[in-house]
């Protein structure tokens, strides 16, 4: 699979590109956060890895190869926590797809090997977007970039918090 291909920006994250199929749902919350799609004859696992406060979520994407397809074609799980610990280690020490969506819409993306856990991946995807975003900042006016970054800011220390 050509990871490069498997997403399209403004798509829906359980459903990256219009030729998806096959989408089996193993967890849901209003939308689908965890399952599988097949695209171009490839079995790919999806998953959300964290949701923010401001409609900005975090996906991930690897391609499971036939035994992993077979292993997963009717899998159960007892739990969110055994779900969650089955997703993880799926993804751990593999190259995935990481995402950014607003709104459920996908905007950014990119390859990543996922060396300690998706959380940890999506946190180096995540300052890397962080960075292009403040070396590449490309808004004339000074007022206006000087309120993004306290909109930022703000956004962070009211996650940082004690509560």
């Amino acid at each position: 699979m050509n990871l490069d291909s498997l997403i399209k920006r403004g798509s829906l994250p359980w459903r990256p590109r219009p030729e998806v199929v096959d989408l089996d749902v193993w967890h849901e919350y209003e939308i689908p956060l965890t399952g599988t799609f097949r695209v171009h004859g490839d079995l790919i696992l999806f998953a959300q890895v964290l949701e923010g406060s401001r409609g900005l979520s975090a996906w991930a994407y690897v391609c499971l190869d036939a035994s992993e397809a077979r292993e997963v074609a009717d899998v159960t799980f007892d739990s969110l926590e055994h779900l969650d610990s089955f997703v993880e280690a799926k993804f751990l020490g593999r190259e995935a797809v990481l995402a950014l969506a607003m709104e459920d819409r996908i905007d950014n993306w990119t390859r990543s090997e996922v060396v300690g856990g998706l959380l940890s991946a999506v946190e180096g995807f995540i300052n890397d977007v962080i960075q292009d975003t403040a070396t590449t900042a490309k808004v004339p006016d000074p007022k206006q970039r000087v309120l993004a970054k306290i909109a930022s800011l703000e956004a962070a220390k009211s996650q940082l918090a004690p509560a």
